[in-house]
């Protein structure tokens, strides 16, 4: 006997297999339906490794191509259940781990770095009286002991799209080199790629995390501050 979903998605009732004399006994679990499953099931492991990212994509085609093999033989396979768990799991996971997985990266503070904003690198004569430049305390300490730091920003546009090792950090999108010839130098900071990382120039916001540090006795078209950078995003 086929039960009542079974009918309208195979499109075959009770009493056209008693018209035609067939009989449904044992049906083989589609295994493709099973392994559609298992993998929807792993799918919060893209969180540990990109290569994870294969088991949503996988789980959901095993799980549409199962889920037609048992419609187009209803007389040979069941597991349709396992087939359509296994696709809305694989959307619904794979969504949301992307989506985590996104957040974490271009969002979330790496341990050991110190999240820092331009505006904090803006003397102040009135609030910063204890130190001739006037700038916040906590930004000089960070710098003076070379502590990492972590900041938010946009990469000056230059000749090299790729593979770029130095470049000029700013503020906001406005800092272009055309649309702000007199820039204040407290917007903006040169980055030392170290190693082997390297950065790939992007219009939109990027984030540098490195070691910081200061040029007290900075002249007119020098930057006071600079970062030798162990990550970017």
């Amino acid at each position: 006997m086929t039960n009542e979903f079974d009918q309208v998605l195979s499109k075959v009732t009770d009493e056209d297999l008693g018209e035609s004399g067939v009989r449904v006994g044992y049906r083989a679990v589609s295994v493709l339906a099973v392994i559609g499953f298992g993998l929807s099931l792993l799918t919060p492991l893209m969180l540990l490794s990109m290569w994870f990212m294969l088991c949503p994509l996988v789980g959901m085609l095993c799980g549409v191509w199962g889920l037609i093999r048992i419609l187009s033989s209803p007389f040979d396979y069941t597991g349709r259940v396992l087939a359509v768990t296994g696709i809305i799991f694989s959307i619904v996971f794979g969504i949301l781990a992307g989506v985590w997985g996104i957040w974490q990266y271009y969002y979330s503070v790496p341990t050991g770095y110190s999240v820092i904003d331009f505006l904090e690198f803006r003397p102040d004569e009135e609030k910063y009286k204890s130190n001739k430049l006037h700038i916040n305390p906590y930004i000089l300490e960070l710098a003076e002991k070379h502590q990492k730091v972590y900041i938010r920003g946009y990469m000056m546009p230059g000749n090299q799209m790729a593979g770029i090792q130095d470049f000029m950090m700013v503020r906001s999108k406005a800092h272009c080199k055309f649309c702000a010839p007199e820039k204040n130098p407290f917007d903006m900071v040169t980055i030392h790629c170290r190693g082997k990382l390297r950065a790939a120039f992007r219009m939109n916001a990027v984030y540098v995390g490195g070691e910081l540090y200061l040029n007290e006795n900075y002249r007119y078209g020098e930057l006071p501050f600079h970062i030798e950078a162990d990550l970017f995003k």
